[in-house]
């Protein structure tokens, strides 16, 4: 359910758009010092030229202990992102900041210079047709939204990691009940658990390249005696990724509360 979105300018949001809510649920909507408090230590952590582009900040919730937070194109702009974080599970920095820096995963590989947008899909998003079209067409990595560029982090990371076994992915993600796709989701992790550094990371692409982003920017360097572990070692291939991770760190040391 969605509480309040407010748009970006800068560092700072503003034009709250407030929407209708149960009464139990009123506190937390008109909470402004909170989803003030939530923005800013995003805006802190996360360097302001990697997230240009978030135009839109929406607190929500699913209910206490779902998802914490998400991103996605804004449905007026499919360049643009909307960040999403759920005030019932954001009273825990430690939570928060993952959750932060793994959306910021998403950010980083799904970008509009990652990934452009398709423009059919955006137009025709329950189009069937149209996606298979738009996926036939794409010889990299489809994310969804967009053939992934040739050298785009998450084309390499694909590439590299999912190719042995993502046919048998896809006949996962082809079932339609959730709770069976759940489960043999949690039966694929089962089986290739020594790939993952969590089991929501075999969820799809998109989000093993957001959690092995988590774990690069908030653990130490690893052995390279895992594909899990090379997987967080991924990064430290690009000199602009390391850099990030540092300045993602220093402001974590300096922004998180004591």
């Amino acid at each position: 359910m969605f509480l309040v979105t407010y748009e970006i300018s800068g560092d700072k949001i503003s034009g709250p758009h407030i929407e209708p809510v149960p009464d139990e649920l009123e506190d937390e909507r008109n909470d402004r010092a909170t989803h003030e408090a939530i923005w800013k230590y995003f805006a802190a952590i996360i360097p302001g030229e990697r997230r240009g582009f978030v135009s839109g900040f929406s607190i929500f919730t699913d209910g206490i202990g779902n998802h914490l937070a998400a991103v996605s194109p804004t449905f007026l702009d499919d360049e643009q992102w909307t960040l999403y974080v759920d005030i019932l599970d954001s009273d825990s920095y430690y939570d928060l900041t993952y959750t932060l820096i793994h959306e910021q995963g998403h950010l980083l590989t799904l970008n509009a210079e990652q990934v452009p947008p398709s423009k059919a899909i955006f137009k025709f998003p329950d189009n069937k047709t149209v996606y298979k079209q738009e996926v036939a067409a794409c010889p990299q990595y489809f994310t969804g939204e967009g053939c992934s560029h040739p050298d785009s982090y998450i084309n390499q990371f694909f590439d590299r990691f999912w190719t042995y076994f993502y046919a048998e992915w896809q006949q996962i993600d082809l079932e339609e009940d959730e709770d069976t796709r759940e489960l043999l989701l949690r039966d694929f992790y089962r089986v290739y658990q020594d790939q993952f550094l969590s089991d929501y990371a075999a969820t799809n692409p998109a989000e093993d390249i957001a959690e092995s982003w988590a774990f690069f920017v908030l653990s130490p360097k690893p052995e390279l005696n895992s594909i899990a572990n090379e997987k967080i070692l991924f990064f430290y291939e690009y000199p602009e990724l390391v850099e990030l991770r540092t300045q993602i760190l220093n402001q974590v040391c300096t922004e998180f509360p004591q």
